[in-house]
Order: C-alpha cells, then sequence, then structure tokens
C-alpha cells in the first residue's frame, strides 16, 4: 500500500499536492527497505531512494517548515482564547464539551481545549510520525486522555475510532488560497458524520477579499512581453509572443508569495478590498461544490491586471477575536502584524488585461470549487459571468504551461536581456556557415541569436511541448530560415543534424526541473556531451560558473527552523528532540530554495566566491572539494541564522548573470537562492566564524555542504 504525504510552505498537507512529496512504501519483502522520492538534481526527475528499516520519515517533518506555525504567536493566542470561549458556551448550555480537533499536528489545539476544560477530545491526525509525536506531546503535558487517531478525517468512524459525535470543532486546515487543504471537504463531512446538531467551530466563520491593481512587475510574472533589440547602427528588432502565446489566459493556479514585501511603488490600486466569499464553518449547509459570485465596485482609472487576495477568520461565534491574512496596507493592525510564512497572500491573474476608467464599474467574478479559487473581471457581466455554469479554468496552450512565472520574469527582465544582447554584439556572427546552438530550457536565445546572425541557430530543447512552443516563436518572429528547434531526450548524447562544427555554444543557463541554484550546472554537462561537435576555436557562453555564499541574519525566515520549546504554557520540546535526532543522522548538510526578496535579511560577512566551474573545458571526471571559511563582520547585525548560496555566470568580462545577489546587494526576484539554517544560531559578536565545505560531485550533479561553527 502506498500513502503519501506532502510539505509544503509549513504545513503537512494531507490532500492536493503543490510542492514537495514524501512517499513511505510499506510493502514487506525480503531485506525490507523504506524508499523516499527526492529530485535527482541531474535529471530533474522524482526518484526513489532506499533508506534504512528505522527511517521513520522524522527527517521529512524535520525538512519541512512545520515549525512556523507554532511560532505564529498571534494564531496561537486566538485559537487558545476561542477555545476558552467555546468550552464555556458548551458548558453554559449544560454539556459536556466534546472536541473534534481535525489535523492536530502536535496536539496543540487538543491540550488547549483540554486546559479549557473539555471533557471529552479526539484528535485526528493522518500523518504517522506527526500522530505519533502528538500522543507522546499530550502525555508529557498531562492529557493522554486525549485521544489521537491515525487517519483522515473522512475515514474516521462513529461508534469504531469515536463513541459519540463531538459538539466543538476545532481545525486549522487553512492555507493561503483558505481552501486549498480541503478545509470544505474536511468541514462538510464532519457536520454530516461526526458532529451534534447544535455545535461550535472555532474558528466560526472565514471572509475572502481581492483587490484589483496594476502591476508592471507582478504582471510581468504571468505574460511575455514584446524585447527589443537594439544594434550598434540604430537598427532595432522586436522579438514578440507568438499569437497561441498571447491569447492564452495562462495557468490559473494561485500565486502565493509574501505580498507585504511588495513595494508601494510596484503597484497602483484600481479597486479598494472587496469581499467575495464567506463561508460559515458552523453551517451544515457548508458545501465543497463549486461556487460563483459576482460583485460590483468602482474603480481608479489604469490597467486592470492583477487581482490580490487574502482572508479573515473570525475566532468565536460573536466576531471578537479577528485573525487576518491583509497585507499592511490593509492590516488591521499594521504596526504589529504577525510575520508568518504558512499564511502568506495569494496572487491571481486575469485572463485579459482592459483599461478602466476612473469611477466606472468594474464587475468581478470569483468562483471556488472544493479545493481552489479562481477569478475575472471586466467593465461589464460578460456571458460567461452570468452563466450557472462553474467551470475551472484551464490553459488550452501546452507550451504556455512550461513557462513558470519566476521564468517570465526571467525573460521580460530588461537589464538582463541587455546583458545577453551585449555579449551577442562580441561574437563575430560574418563566417561562412557559422553554426550557433543554444542550450537552456524554453529559451528565447534562439531568437535573439536570429537577430544578428544570419547563418544557422539550433535550439536544443528538453521536451516536445518546448519544442513545439519555441517553433511556433521562431515562425512568429519569421526566423524559420535560421532556427532549428530539436528536441533532446539526455544530455548524455547528442546526435546533431550537421556536418560543420559548432562556433558558438550559449546557455542563459536555466532548466526547467532546478530546484536548487547549482542544478542548472546541467549545462556543463551538456557542453560536454557535445565537445565532439565544437570547432577547436569555438566559444562558450558562459565560460564559466562560480557558486558564492554569504552569511545572514534574517529577520523573520529563522523561525521556520527555530526550536520551539513551549507553545502557551504547552511544553512541544519533544518535537524539537525528534527534529534535532533526525537532522544529526544526515552526513551532509541540506540546503533549501527560497526566494529571499521575500524574506527581510542582513549580510553579516562579504559575499565571496568559493568554488569555480570552467565550462571552457568538458566536465571532470574528478569530484571538487574546496573549504575555507566565511569570516562574520561584528558590526553588520546581531545574530547570523545561516548560509545563503547562489550561482554567478560569466558570459563574457563585462557581463555576469547573477542568480543571487544584484550589484545594489538585493536579491535578484527572478530566482531561489539555496539557503541552509544553522540549527543553533550565532552570536556575531562573539568573534566566531563558520567553516565550510564543499564537494561538486560531477556524475550526480550534486553539491554537498558542511558548516561548522568555529
Amino acid at each position: 500500500m502506498l500513502s503519501g504525504v506532502l510539505l509544503c510552505r509549513g504545513k503537512i498537507l494531507n490532500t492536493l499536492p503543490h510542492r514537495r512529496i514524501t512517499l513511505q512504501l510499506q510493502t514487506r519483502m525480503r531485506a525490507a527497505r523504506q524508499f523516499v522520492q527526492r529530485r535527482n538534481p541531474l535529471s530533474g526527475i522524482m526518484e526513489w531512494f532506499a533508506e534504512e528499516t528505522d527511517y521513520d520519515y522524522c527527517r521529512e517533518i524535520a525538512r519541512s517548515s512545520y515549525a512556523d506555525m507554532l511560532h505564529d504567536t498571534e494564531r496561537n493566542k486566538m485559537y487558545y482564547k476561542a477555545i476558552k470561549l467555546a468550552v464555556q458556551e458548551m458548558h453554559e448550555r449544560g454539556k459536556k464539551a466534546k472536541v473534534l480537533d481535525i489535523g492536530t499536528g502536535t496536539g496543540l489545539l487538543s491540550m488547549m481545549a483540554a486546559s479549557a476544560g473539555a471533557e471529552q477530545i479526539t484528535a485526528i491526525e493522518v500523518f504517522a510520525p506527526m500522530a505519533r509525536v502528538a500522543r507522546q506531546i499530550t502525555k508529557k503535558n498531562g492529557f493522554g486522555f486525549i485521544n489521537v487517531i491515525n487517519k483522515h478525517s473522512t475515514e474516521v468512524e462513529m461508534g469504531k475510532d469515536m463513541k459519540e459525535k463531538a459538539n466543538i470543532l476545532v481545525t486549522e486546515l487553512f492555507d493561503t488560497e483558505l481552501i486549498g487543504e480541503g478545509a470544505l471537504v474536511a468541514y462538510h463531512h464532519a457536520h454530516q458524520n461526526l458532529m451534534e446538531e447544535e455545535s461550535i467551530s472555532v474558528p466560526h466563520s472565514a471572509s475572502t477579499y481581492v483587490q484589483l491593481v496594476e502591476s508592471k512587475v507582478m504582471h510581468s510574472w504571468h505574460v511575455l512581453n514584446p524585447i527589443k533589440i537594439q544594434h550598434d547602427n540604430g537598427k532595432e528588432d522586436t522579438i514578440e509572443p507568438d499569437p497561441d502565446m498571447k491569447d492564452c489566459p495562462g495557468v490559473p493556479a494561485v500565486h502565493d508569495i509574501q505580498l507585504s514585501q511588495i513595494k508601494r511603488d510596484q503597484f497602483k490600486e484600481i479597486t479598494g478590498a472587496v469581499k467575495v466569499f464567506q463561508f460559515d464553518w458552523n453551517s451544515k449547509d457548508l458545501s465543497p461544490t463549486p461556487s460563483k459570485r459576482i460583485v460590483k465596485t468602482k474603480a481608479s482609472s489604469g490597467m486592470a491586471q492583477v487581482l490580490l487576495s487574502w482572508w479573515t477568520l473570525n475566532m468565536d461565534t460573536k466576531g471578537d477575536i479577528l485573525l487576518s491574512t491583509a497585507p499592511y496596507w490593509f492590516h488591521p493592525t499594521p504596526d504589529t502584524m504577525q510575520w508568518r510564512d504558512h499564511w502568506m497572500q495569494s496572487v491571481y491573474f486575469l485572463p485579459r488585461a482592459f483599461k478602466v476608467d476612473k469611477g466606472c464599474d468594474i464587475f468581478i467574478a470569483a468562483n471556488h470549487d472544493a479545493y481552489s479559487m479562481w477569478f475575472d473581471a471586466s467593465t461589464h457581466e460578460t456571458k460567461e459571468m452570468i452563466s450557472d455554469r462553474v467551470e475551472h479554468p484551464v490553459c488550452d496552450y501546452l507550451p504556455r504551461m512550461l513557462w513558470s512565472r519566476p521564468r517570465l520574469a526571467m525573460l521580460n527582465d530588461e537589464s538582463r536581456n541587455k546583458c545577453i544582447v551585449d555579449v551577442l554584439k562580441t561574437v563575430d556572427f560574418s563566417l561562412e556557415n557559422h553554426t550557433t546552438v543554444c542550450v537552456s530550457d524554453v529559451s528565447l536565445l534562439p531568437l535573439f541569436v536570429g537577430c544578428f546572425s544570419k547563418n544557422r541557430i539550433y535550439s536544443l530543447e528538453s521536451n516536445r511541448i518546448a519544442q513545439r512552443g519555441i517553433q511556433n516563436l521562431v515562425s512568429h518572429n519569421r526566423l524559420s530560415d535560421k532556427v532549428t528547434v530539436l528536441n533532446v531526450d539526455s544530455h548524455e548524447k547528442y546526435e546533431l543534424p550537421i556536418n560543420q562544427s559548432v562556433n558558438l555554444l550559449i546557455g542563459e543557463p536555466f532548466f526547467n526541473k532546478s530546484l536548487l541554484p547549482w542544478f542548472d550546472l546541467e549545462f556543463w554537462h551538456v557542453r560536454s556531451a557535445l565537445n565532439t561537435f565544437l570547432s577547436p576555436d569555438a566559444r562558450i557562453v558562459p565560460a564559466k560558473a562560480t557558486l558564492h555564499l554569504v552569511a545572514v541574519e534574517f529577520e523573520d525566515l529563522y523561525k521556520i527552523r527555530a526550536p520551539i520549546g513551549n507553545v502557551e504554557g504547552f511544553d512541544v520540546s519533544i518535537m524539537d528532540e525528534m527534529i534535532d535526532e533526525a537532522m544529526e543522522t544526515e552526513d551532509y548538510h541540506e540546503p533549501e530554495p527560497h526566494a529571499l526578496w521575500e524574506y527581510p535579511n542582513k549580510l553579516l560577512s562579504s559575499p565571496q566566491s568559493v568554488c569555480e566551474f570552467d565550462f571552457t573545458k568538458p566536465i571532470s571526471t574528478d569530484d571538487i572539494d574546496v573549504s575555507g571559511y566565511i569570516q562574520l563582520l561584528p558590526d553588520a547585525g546581531e545574530t547570523c541564522h545561516g548560509v545563503v548560496l547562489w550561482m554567478e555566470y560569466e558570459l563574457n568580462k563585462d557581463n555576469v548573470l547573477s542568480t543571487g545577489l544584484a550589484k545594489n546587494s538585493t536579491w535578484n526576484m527572478n530566482y531561489k537562492q539555496g539557503v541552509f539554517f544553522l540549527r543553533k544560531p550565532v552570536d556575531v559578536t562573539g568573534g566566531q566564524n563558520i567553516k565550510y565545505e564543499i564537494w561538486f560531485i560531477p556524475q550526480t550533479n550534486a553539491i554537498r555542504l558542511k558548516f561548522a561553527v568555529e
């Protein structure tokens, strides 16, 4: 039997897949072993890795950001206060307080209910290691009578798992989109099967809000803009998106970010905050069936492009306890906002942007099904809006689905594009039969080169859908006489349909399957596989790459890895002990990807290059290992929380593409950086340094890291 669990933005999910999946194969076999699914850094494919039989998936919890929820002081206090009121109200009715806690995790909310005087508590947790931890924590805190059930809530049976129905429902099944973890399904099932008629839910209700804005920055995450290429002779070329790319509404999935890190000058308000949905968690009529609402509001002048969204929870029946995930410009207490990473804000993109005049009406169509939301807007009620049908939009142009939002922002980056153009201006394309090969995924490089070269250009794409998308762009921009788009399935061997030698091998480098910055070193493998096709004086762009690192102090992000200890008077240190033990079994330190522009931080050392990769030569068969020290600067900050790593690619001596720090010491918004969190933060004023050891293993494209405070 296969049982799955999902770790996402600090949450352990048991419903729809989002980002990171771990699976346990429970089949008993001779010399039985357990298997974990992880991404291969070379192939980009999720593969099975065998673990010892005593592997109990505590490491997977350790790798998640689960602690972030428990560091959410506002959430904890509001839940505790609302639970006390619910237990009190049930006692005032002359009834026992019988609590059902769905998705108990560490058992925190159940212990709050027990402390508040609840007589009967059933805690449900689908993930077996967490259910085990919940039993240990509740027992340690003196609440051994809490019944922890290791099942999905929809599998709980009355009479078998629960002796009688509950009358207080306590849940924390919410994600950034509110309903993405299956809250509607869980509430519906619980009210229909596990709860008494006159029950109380904590939280009591929720409201979802949207705001329509104009934003060049955020809109660049959704569309491919025309790209201007200036030649030295004054000529200008334009790379245009093809009609299929332009007309496709794009992937409708939510884009979750720390919206408060978007600067006010990076967007213009078209509408104010508009309430679009109200969910009564206490209602037996609550249903996961698809639903639609149309809301009319007034507009300011501008381009309606992007919808921002957040939600609020009314924790108690009277509405006195309000938990808000609004960004700071709409937050009820902006000066004391609680930082959290498990609940952020949502960004949705309109299928079509449109211009509006000040004072005109705007109609917002809000839709949801059991797990997701989607929106549209117009200056009038369209046929689709007023239709009774609620259909989830689909991206009907498959190549469009390969262009992730950060990737689109990357391709729309004017400074990045200028850097590439400046390098191409230094290439001598006048040679007879000059041949160029472009190596990157869903890349515009062949179109860039086509604006300079009159000779043959080959673009290598990793799958046939990508091949189709780039070929359509090539045809639309009238470059088919120059550019041939080839599909290649493996970096290990290439068969190019060419007789002449390759004069220019160019990459961004970028590969869709890359998770950490150095995964794009696959370019080196491709360059090596193509070695026999290269002319003796072939130019390789980029010529080299360097791995960089810097020590940092985070304003808040460190909390996702910080020990928990005590929460609202309850000892959950067993969780910390489990994580410590799991992390100590790792031979190497595992960094994780984070988009650091979303997380304020201070640099505590000088950024330094620690490892160089020479692309002008085939990849080495020997491991590359380096070591050294990060010197912490005592005047830069107070506490070192970790080390950030990124790659820089030297296109030529004057043009370097950085996936991390830019020249103005800001983090590149189009990439995720690699972050290693120190388990024990370092006092910068103590004069300590951090020793690093780095091994690059060419055969697997993996980088192994070790850090030690000295």
